[in-house]
């Protein structure tokens, strides 16, 4: 008898788009919504790429691997034609299809037992601090992308690392670990609109 046990790598999100932004407790998994208006969530399974699952495969080996450590916002993950329809991306994909916009995490927590294997990376946006001028469409501005960050932290540059807005560009090692994307989402600077995104890889 052939016992199979695959080590699936896999991913979930939930991203919650509010009018205001929410309060992280660091280190206690905790979102705290009050004083802020909840205008949408959305939760769905994410794609890991193959730079992300070579990197952890390798570390098996080497005993190093980049670090998730940034996350990534960007705007042209929906069809032109219907805005409410995500694009599909691919493994091979080394980028977002338009990045706008990247900064480190705020929160990451560990849950590594005999039963629950997984780490969810914690990161909320503000409209406010996007310069317009990154946008695809300046007159709408939306988000419709999102991607874990992997960076070099033994040789590369310490954390904090500085937020980068398009058209600059971010550090040399830093690289895509995984992408989804979604229903575009207003993300207009005068509402105070903010999103805030729980990201989870997880092993079963």
């Amino acid at each position: 008898m052939r016992i199979v046990d695959p080590l699936p790598l896999k991913g979930k999100l939930e991203i919650f788009v509010t009018k205001g932004t929410p309060k992280i407790k660091k280190g206690v998994d905790h979102i705290d919504f009050s004083g802020v208006e909840i205008i949408d969530t959305i939760v769905e399974n994410n794609i890991i790429l193959a730079a992300g699952k070579n990197k952890t495969l390798h570390s098996l080996v080497t005993g190093f691997n980049k670090a998730i450590c940034r996350m990534a916002i960007g705007d042209r993950g929906a069809l032109p034609s219907d805005p409410t329809v995500p694009k599909v991306p691919n493994q091979k994909m080394t980028a977002l299809y338009n990045e706008i916009y990247r900064s480190d995490l705020d929160d990451i927590i560990e849950t590594l037992s005999e039963d629950v294997h997984q780490i969810k990376f914690i990161k909320s946006f503000s409209a406010l601090n996007v310069p317009t001028a990154s946008f695809s469409n300046q007159a709408k501005p939306v988000v419709n992308e999102i991607g874990l960050v992997m960076c070099d932290l033994l040789s590369g540059t310490p954390l904090p690392r500085p937020d980068i807005a398009f058209p600059d560009k971010p550090l040399a090692d830093e690289e895509l670990f995984s992408i989804r994307c979604y229903k575009s989402v207003p993300f207009e600077a005068a509402n105070e609109i903010a999103i805030t995104i729980r990201y989870t890889v997880f092993i079963e």
